[in-house]
């Protein structure tokens, strides 16, 4: 008998609203006219207090925000940089650009006394250039900094680097930061013509920075029919279970997330705005300070709640069955989780805890998506909660153990494939790299053919992800350049840190990151990287990890490095960047904390 080939299609489009929304434009026009009543609350640091404007509200803070982007002399088909936290000087001013016709590209904003005179003035000249921004807006503070520092530094070497590099590096032309402008700047200034400009489909609506685990920063394209058809498939993948899309029994969406991650941006903002849904906005700097605030603010709401892995487990290790005393989560429709990989053990805490405030496990809903397809790819939709699988035995024998979640069907006119290193089409049940086809998946990064082409093949993504399909839907084993290779097996590096987490827990907000090097005589070693907050814990906290992970893989970790928390590098959404911190491993920009308290010293193996 003949297996089935692990390639799986969402339904045909059922929503004739993609034929009416031509364009960021069109939405926000219909919104205004549709949903009068509906529109945007954003939370204050305390996340106690909300400013809320209805929908035509909205649309005049962007038509003042067009013609204010016009008096600053901006063009459609300019590119611009914006470097702000969640408030309405950013959708003001985001969408105003979009709707001007020139193409925004967000990025996190600076935390803490991080200023301009600091490495982040490096990372803004980077994203810059990688768009070749004309402008940026920022804060007043970073903006008076970068002012002052506006003469470019001067070159110096890298640990490390090789000669020939560094030779490359002081020749290459210096890019420098364009013109810099605040809130306050922009909103002073009296408005022009404030008329929206004429968009297509087909034309690019703004930019989304990926970094994945790498750190190298891509610019993908994403077009004003990218983005509505994908919240136009997400709103009915989620209402699928129900037999509606959610628009039509969901009243909200309560999100902290960052608007500079797809998850935010696409998944809350834009989804709510094409769908007709009221959005709560909360800053992601008062969850992680506050988590209990986020959660009282869906009590007792019929509302979407969604985030990463990190954000769930978050509430579990932050907060306790008295602190919920009060909070009402019987009314959540779903809690949807994604953007990084989904652990079973975590959604299973999470729904423990929550239990005693009506919230049940059915209303978990793990999804699979990445920018490149602009947002998502599948959804889960049995309405059954966090199901797993073994990851195939035949493909590691290290992984025959390893449950991986369900992250479900493909969403609307999406397809997805599973091939193996020949690029041929593999087996239901077989582990291979996942590539995926939609009208969501970008065409190319911007001004970068090289990237580009190494993501496409054809109208195929090539994610480099790790999967599998089973009985129709996608299950995410890991990142295929982040396989492990130890005596000829392959390891999933998120296998060994769930381990040493398991074995030894640290606070709230520590990670564990795995990797392997090149060791001596070319056999490959793991190393492990540990934060931890309290030195005195290392020696107790190495001795389990070790011991763990030994007896379960029966492997022995050839460094165990522990550093402060926050020194694991992550992308916005909390995705380890494992290659980033290899390579600061490998040029010995770790610190690494001994065993005595107060001991530490820099990477020497």
């Amino acid at each position: 008998m003949s297996r089935k080939l692990a390639h799986i299609r969402g339904p045909g489009s059922s929503s004739s609203a993609s034929s009416l929304y031509s364009s960021f434009q069109d939405a926000l026009c219909q919104a205004a006219e549709i949903y009068p009543e509906r529109g945007i609350s954003v939370f204050d640091r305390s996340g106690r207090r909300a400013a809320r404007r209805s929908y035509p509200e909205l649309l005049v803070g962007i038509r003042a925000a067009v013609g204010r982007w016009r008096a600053l002399g901006v063009k459609p088909g300019d590119r611009i940089l914006l470097c702000l936290p969640t408030s309405w000087d950013f959708f003001d001013a985001w969408l105003g650009a979009v709707c001007l016709g020139a193409h925004p590209a967000a990025i996190a904003p600076a935390v803490g006394g991080l200023g301009a005179s600091s490495v982040f003035a490096e990372r803004l000249r980077t994203f810059c250039k990688v768009i070749s921004a004309t402008r940026i807006l920022t804060s007043e503070r970073l903006v008076e900094d970068l002012r002052e520092n506006s003469v470019a530094r001067s070159f110096s070497p890298r640990p490390c680097e090789s000669d020939h590099a560094m030779r490359s590096r002081a020749e290459a032309p210096r890019y420098e930061i364009p013109s810099v402008v605040a809130p306050s700047e922009l909103s002073a200034l009296d408005p022009l013509d404030d008329a929206f400009a004429a968009s297509s489909p087909s034309d690019l609506a703004f930019l989304q920075f990926t970094s994945g685990s790498t750190g190298t920063p891509r610019a993908v394209r994403v077009t004003h029919q990218m983005a509505i058809r994908n919240v136009l498939a997400i709103n009915e993948a989620i209402g699928r279970p129900h037999g509606a899309p959610a628009n039509q029994w969901i009243d909200e969406i309560v999100s902290w997330l960052p608007m500079h991650h797809d998850m935010g941006l696409i998944g809350c903002l834009t989804m709510s705005i094409v769908n007709g849904l009221e959005l709560s906005l909360m800053n992601p700097a008062t969850f992680l300070a506050r988590p209990l605030r986020y959660l009282q603010a869906l009590s007792g709401k019929r509302a979407i709640m969604s985030g990463p892995n990190f954000g769930y487990q978050y509430c579990v290790d932050r907060l306790s069955s008295d602190d919920l005393q009060g909070v009402d989560l019987s009314q959540v429709a779903v809690a949807v989780t994604g953007s990084e990989m989904v652990r079973p053990e975590t959604m299973h805490a999470f729904c423990q805890l929550m239990e005693p405030t009506g919230f049940t496990k059915d209303k978990t809903l793990p999804c699979y998506g990445m920018a490149e397809a602009t947002l998502a790819v599948t959804f889960d939709c049995q309405a059954k909660g966090v199901r797993t699988q073994a990851t195939p035995a035949s493909s590691s024998a290290f992984t025959e153990s390893a449950e991986v979640t369900c992250c479900g069907m493909a969403v609307e006119d999406t397809e997805v494939r599973i091939v193996g290193p020949s690029g041929d089409t593999l087996n239901e049940g077989e582990l291979g790299e996942i590539l995926v086809k939609g009208p969501a998946v970008f065409d190319a990064y911007y001004e970068n053919e090289y990237a580009t082409g190494e993501a496409k093949e054809g109208e195929w993504l090539k994610t480099g992800d790790l999967g599998f399909i089973a009985d129709g839907e996608l299950y995410i084993a890991g990142r295929c350049k982040e396989i492990i290779v130890l005596r000829g097996e392959n390891i999933m590096p998120h296998e060994i840190e769930w381990l040493a987490e398991e074995a030894a827990p640290g606070q709230a907000g520590e990670r564990v990151a795995a990797f392997s090097i090149h060791g001596d005589e070319g056999i490959e070693k793991v190393v492990l990287v540990a934060e931890v907050s309290d030195p005195a814990a290392i020696e107790q906290r190495e001795r389990a990890m070790r011991r763990r992970i030994g007896r379960a893989l029966s492997l022995p970790i050839s460094d165990l490095v522990f550093v402060r928390r926050g020194q694991i590098p992550r992308t916005s959404s909390g995705k380890l960047q494992r290659g980033k911190l290899k390579q600061a491993y490998l040029e010995n920009r770790l610190s690494r904390l001994a065993h005595a308290p107060g001991e530490s010293a820099n990477l020497s193996s």
